[in-house]
């Protein structure tokens, strides 16, 4: 699956700059790099478990053929660590990235556009490593919290963009570690680093990176400002942002008002599971030198509770659009937190858990995660989708033993019935859920 989707995966990975002595390495950089994906994949939650579950005659010979290269045994963690300490991190993260333009390019995720035009951008921060009180690690470049009676809690966030897909698909373009200064201390009266400046510079880099690609960004409550407005504009992105009462009090005001004036502009659509969504839209709100659009939806659940989602865009809401611009658009936000980063701090991938004690070789590990869980997900669509895993193996950590299993016994076909299988045709449909 991994040659049929990226074929040049490997070669992406040993183009990735090797400062060691090649004379002097019994593993190349390539190889190395295949050893964290493939701890991640099969969910080992720790560097040290390579040891005890990956040195098999087995697991090297799949090395090798991912690697596609001679490989004499399967590393140690610790010489993995030790050469991520040595990578820059803006050299690996290209490698996701490389794979999200594959499947843009090749169109496999065409289907998922929103009004057959646009990719789901999401951007969000989650907690990387939470590191407590003094901790003997990581210090420098921390954030900092204060607590009520005093004490400082270290710890170190990310900032991700993700292309979400209504299939649940949430794959990473690009992460930014939220980080301080050298030399900041708290208490200096030095602003610390915070998911909006961290968003604004990805999404700088996201736009170098993939230039020519219509996108929707969807951003909670904390963009949804002149500065978030803005920066989509000169991106050239379309939005649908969260609106809350206290973001924009002058815009939240004027949707309330004229709501009422513009009966036209409600619809009730009912779904297929019997659920009455109630849609009423404002276009045209002046704000600043723009106007914005903004679109509420309300329904009650089978248990009786009510909800409702109020988004502001810059997209015109219609009766035409206004279901697909709130069910295909606002709410797959959600994505990003449930199949990006839980799945990734609860499936057994251990996001959270200190693979490295060096600050460079963590943010590497970190990652090796987002291309190890970009090809699980695919995986699980090789699967026929996490409903038919769930059905077959129990849970989507299950799978990633199976896996693990699988690559520990199962022999290596030989290179011509290789060959064969990997000429025959097969069908991922992305499309499952």
């Amino acid at each position: 699956m991994v040659r049929r989707l990226f074929p040049h995966l490997s070669d992406w990975l040993r183009a990735v700059p090797d400062g060691r002595d090649p004379e002097a390495c019994d593993y190349s950089g390539a190889a190395l790099l295949w050893t964290g994906i493939v701890m991640y994949a099969t969910r080992l939650g720790a560097r040290r478990q390579i040891v005890s579950w990956l040195r098999t005659e087995a697991v090297r010979q799949r090395l090798a053929s991912l690697a596609q290269e001679e490989v004499l045994a399967v590393p140690h963690g610790d010489t993995l660590d030790d050469h991520l300490d040595t990578v820059d991190p803006a050299r690996l993260q290209p490698i996701v990235q490389q794979m999200a333009r594959a499947l843009l390019e090749s169109r496999r995720l065409e289907e998922f556009r929103l009004l057959d035009r646009y990719y789901l951008l999401a951007l969000d921060m989650s907690g990387h490593l939470y590191l407590g009180e003094a901790p003997s690690r990581f210090t420098e470049g921390c954030l900092t919290q204060t607590t009520e009676d005093g004490r400082t809690l270290y710890y170190r966030p990310v900032c991700e963009a993700k292309i979400l897909t209504r299939s649940g698909l949430a794959l990473s373009i690009g992460s930014e570690f939220v980080e301080n200064p050298p030399g900041y201390a708290p208490g200096q009266g030095v602003v610390q680093d915070s998911e909006l400046p961290a968003g604004l510079r990805l999404m700088e880099r996201v736009k170098q990176t993939f230039p020519g690609f219509a996108f929707c960004v969807l951003l909670d409550a904390r963009y949804c400002n002149e500065t978030g407005f803005a920066l989509c504009q000169k991106h050239g992105w379309r939005f649908i942002i969260t609106l809350k009462e206290e973001s924009l009090p002058s815009v939240w005001k004027e949707f309330q008002a004229l709501r009422t004036q513009v009966p036209e502009n409600r619809l009730i659509v009912v779904s297929p599971q019997g659920v009455e969504y109630h849609f009423a839209w404002v276009n045209a709100i002046a704000y600043q030198k723009r106007t914005l659009n903004v679109l509420e939806c309300r329904w009650t659940d089978r248990d009786g509770k009510e909800h409702c989602f109020v988004w502001v865009t810059d997209i015109p809401v219609s009766a035409q659009n206004c279901d697909a611009l709130a069910h295909e658009g606002g709410r797959q936000r959600w994505k990003i937190e449930n199949n990006g980063f839980r799945a990734q701090k609860e499936e057994g991938f251990e996001m959270e858990h200190a693979y490295a004690k060096r600050i460079t070789a963590a943010k590497n590990f970190y990652l090796l995660l987002q291309v190890a869980h970009a090809l699980c997900q695919l995986f699980e669509c090789y699967q026929r989708g996490k409903k038919a895993v769930k059905k077959v193996f129990g849970s989507l950590q299950n799978l990633g033993r199976f896996l693990l299993e699988s690559l520990r016994r199962d022999p290596m076909p030989d290179p011509e019935a290789l060959r064969r299988f990997l000429e025959e045709p097969i069908q991922i449909r992305l499309n499952s859920s």
